[in-house]
């Protein structure tokens, strides 16, 4: 399964960490940590058990192309971006999961990848981004 991960900060990058490891084929959409992740990959710390994986980063999402799955884990805040960040990642095929706070974020992404793609999520895990790539 092909899955890209926007918004790399603690939450998507400890699902995406997680998905990587298990063998699915995981591209980071990254701003400020790309060349660390591009070097170092990424490391999670974690009481289940320390791991590193080597995701695929990118800086644009053109560079990643379709998706079967597409995790949205930025800040609310930057829904704004989601009309520039999220087409080229969504085929006919294409699953887009929120894991962000707040309400009506769906309806957001149905307005740009419609209603019939979209996946609410919840994750309720204690994370912090200690630094670039952990």
């Amino acid at each position: 399964m092909k899955i890209g991960v926007v918004g790399c900060g603690a939450v998507g990058s400890y699902y995406g960490a997680k998905l990587c490891r298990d063998g699915h084929e995981t591209h980071f959409l990254l701003r400020s940590d790309y060349q660390v992740v591009k070097r170092r990959g990424i490391a999670v710390r974690s009481a289940e058990g320390d791991f590193t994986v080597r995701p695929r980063p990118a800086q644009f999402s053109d560079q990643i192309g379709v998706c079967d799955l597409v995790l949205v884990a930025i800040k609310n805040t930057a829904n704004s971006e989601l009309a520039r960040l999220l087409p080229p990642l969504i085929g006919e095929r294409t699953a887009v999961v929120s894991l962000q706070n707040g309400l009506g974020n769906e309806e957001i992404f149905s307005r740009i990848a419609g209603v019939d793609k979209i996946l609410g999520g919840l994750c309720f895990v204690c994370l912090n981004r200690v630094e670039p790539g952990v």
